[in-house]
């Protein structure tokens, strides 16, 4: 079920990124054709679009949002913002979004991936040792009883011996 949200929020945030691609790509063609660049800032969200049925930009109107209702750029708005709103394309900021919703439904995606690869190998790994288990019937190693776990490095290593007496003292 993770993985399949994960999925859905890469595909969410692929949409604004899709939407700039095709604005982009609609602005190149209408470069090409009508030998001039059509320019969508963000200046045009915040304006009134009645006001632009006589300009070139009145075939993009269809793609352009109408936001003036929340705020409407005037005389009385600083310099400042008027020039950033004037200069970066209005897809641009939910492509930005898009591209941070993408990356964390990757990042999930690869989380769960490796979650679910790692619940698989372990439980293969334990039916494998009860197969093994099952298949051999040889004796078991003389070291220490046990087949599993053996640590190499402790092979060489000598096996403390209880001294006999202390038995004896024990038991009598």
């Amino acid at each position: 079920m993770a993985l399949i949200a994960s999925v859905l929020l890469i595909l969410a945030g692929a949409l604004p990124v899709l939407f700039l691609a095709g604005l982009l790509a609609w602005q190149t063609f209408t470069l090409f054709q009508a030998g001039a660049w059509v320019p969508l800032p963000v200046l045009l969200l915040f304006t009134d679009h009645a006001a632009l049925q006589a300009t070139k930009v009145a075939p993009a109107l269809g793609f352009i949002p109408d936001l003036s209702l929340i705020w409407t750029a005037g005389a009385d708005t600083a310099k400042p913002v008027l020039w950033a709103l004037g200069r970066v394309h209005f897809a641009l900021v939910p492509a930005l979004a898009g591209l941070a919703m993408m990356a964390a439904g990757v990042r999930g995606f690869l989380m769960k991936r490796a979650a679910i690869r790692a619940q698989r190998d372990y439980r293969e790994d334990r039916l494998r040792r009860v197969q093994d288990y099952r298949r051999d019937d040889s004796a078991t190693d003389t070291f220490d009883g046990r087949r599993e776990p053996f640590i190499s490095g402790l092979a060489g290593m000598p096996v403390a011996q209880k001294n006999p007496a202390q038995r004896g003292a024990r038991a009598g």
